[in-house]
């Protein structure tokens, strides 16, 4: 039985009605870049959503509605037939186009202005672990913020120059996939350098390039451990490895870090089983001391008699301002049990989003299986560009060039904190990396502080946030290597007059 739509009395008054809306809402996408016929879809379907069109209402004809818009009928045409494919419209011979029932009726049921309830969908248990750890937050580019390198100072014409020539010459691989497990020419570098400058034992073969070090932790908390394994973290450490070990259901311990890095003999008299430690032993974060090589031998040892994993992060090893930067733990173990992280994000730029693994040869393949599952693979053009930019020289010389800059920085940084900021707050000199460790003192508040920093725009990172267990010291960990010594003193001069203030205030209370 077919559906007879009839003309009702006040079709000229809606028609007009119609055009009057529909010349509203094409003149809303006027700057949208679109073509007219597909601003007309648009138009039509908002109001069948938002319920100005319903059920079997009646639309002009293609003629009539392009006439009223001053546009050819061809367009108007091709925008009906784009809603009758989508079930927003029906068009009958010989009587007109009309609003579906069909599609009027779920809009009318399940549209924006429906009264009924949305359907949620319960996450699995990570979403909740997710949610409720809140993810790890990226730097932000504000005075004192830790971890953000001086974008400023690195040679971008250099960059620049030699990603022009390889789009020039290497279009087709640039615009297509890459090996998931880094581009070879990559992985070649990263060994020779670290095998040079930080001790690494390996070779390409057990270099995977990924895009970050918190991809690295991810991948190795998923695939390395169970739901209820338990890992021992640095306390304080950093926040990043803690949510990724979170997110695979392990059970984390904190063993406490002092004058010579981790302890390792809280470690050792810790009783049952432990499926790993982490560990930032060249410049452990935040607190900036150095794993010490009696420690690091034990810590060994303990792996291997307990058959656990060392993860080792060595994010930011090259900045060391006194010395020669500290080998790492990995090149004095050939058993396998270490997995090392690194990145280039504090070296080169965040944006270059390149970080690696060095794994046992006998895990590789297990990771690269597993990163073609996540990811597939890091873009070709920043892995080529890097490698050629390392293998020519200007990485090494860079990393020298930022080491004086940051030497530089940090002794203005801490002249300037002695003048303005020592009355509230006192400092561990670090003898590298990128960020000091401070306690406040003085009846400042952690919290009070970091509030009153936020206010001017600085950033003041928390150092309790940093702790698992307690007792916890109060205070901030503050970056210095991102801003020039006048900029760091200015900042600190607005922060040092508003906890004045403060202090007066709580004084006069």
């Amino acid at each position: 039985m077919s559906v007879h739509y009839g003309m009702s009395e006040q079709t000229t008054l809606m028609r007009d009605k119609f055009a009057g809306s529909l010349i509203h809402l094409l003149e809303e996408q006027i700057d949208t870049g679109l073509n007219l016929a597909t601003r007309i879809q648009n138009a039509i379907r908002r109001q069948i959503i938002v319920g100005a069109l319903k059920r079997k209402d009646r639309l002009p004809s293609s003629r009539t509605l392009a006439a009223e818009l001053g546009i050819a009928r061809d367009t108007v045409e091709a925008a009906y037939q784009h809603l009758e494919s989508e079930g927003f419209l029906t068009r009958l011979h010989g009587s007109g186009t009309f609003v579906t029932e069909t599609g009027s009726d779920f809009l009318r049921d399940h549209g924006p202005r429906t009264r009924r309830r949305n359907v949620e969908i319960e996450t699995g248990n990570r979403g909740r672990i997710a949610l409720n750890l809140g993810g790890v937050r990226d730097p932000v580019t504000r005075a004192f913020s830790a971890a953000m390198p001086d974008l400023r100072a690195f040679p971008s014409s250099t960059w620049n120059r030699i990603a022009s020539r390889i789009m020039r010459e290497q279009a087709a691989c640039v615009l297509n996939y890459s090996d998931p497990q880094g581009l070879r020419d990559l992985r070649e570098e990263i060994a020779r350098y670290l095998a040079a400058h930080r001790g690494v034992r390996c070779n390409a073969d057990n270099v995977v390039v990924l895009t970050s070090s918190q991809q690295a932790l991810a991948m190795i908390s998923s695939l390395l451990l169970d739901p209820g394994d338990v890992v021992a973290v640095e306390d304080p450490g950093y926040p990043g490895v803690k949510a990724a070990l979170k997110m695979a259901g392990a059970d984390l311990l904190p063993v406490p870090v002092d004058g010579e890095g981790l302890r390792v003999d809280v470690l050792s008299r810790r009783r049952g089983p432990i499926r790993g430690v982490y560990v930032t032993p060249s410049h452990q974060y935040p607190t900036g001391v150095t794993l010490g090589f009696d420690r690091r031998v034990a810590l060994i040892e303990w792996a291997r008699s307990n058959k656990a994993w060392i993860i080792e992060d060595d994010y930011d090893s090259e900045y060391r301002y006194e010395g020669a930067p500290i080998s790492c733990i990995q090149g004095l173990d050939p058993s396998g049990a270490i997995l090392y992280v690194g990145t280039f994000t504090k070296t080169l730029f965040p944006g270059v989003r390149i970080a690696y693994l060095v794994a046992p040869s006998y895990l590789v393949k297990t990771f690269v299986t597993a990163r073609t599952l996540v990811d597939g693979h890091s873009a070709y053009l920043n892995q080529a560009v890097l490698a050629e930019f390392m293998s020519g020289g200007h990485f090494t010389a860079h990393v020298r060039r930022m080491r004086e800059l940051y030497k530089g920085r940090r002794d203005a940084f801490l002249e300037a904190f002695d003048r303005h900021l020592s009355p509230f707050a006192s400092f561990d000199v670090a003898n590298g990396g990128f960020q000091i460790t401070c306690d406040v003192r003085n009846g400042v508040g952690e919290a009070e502080s970091i509030r009153a920093a936020a206010q001017l725009g600085i950033e003041l990172p928390s150092l309790r946030s940093l702790y698992l267990a307690r007792p916890q010291r109060s205070g901030w960990v503050m970056g210095y290597v991102g801003l020039a010594p006048q900029e760091a003193e200015a900042a600190m001069r607005k922060l040092a007059r508003s906890l004045g203030s403060g202090s007066q205030s709580r004084r006069r209370v």
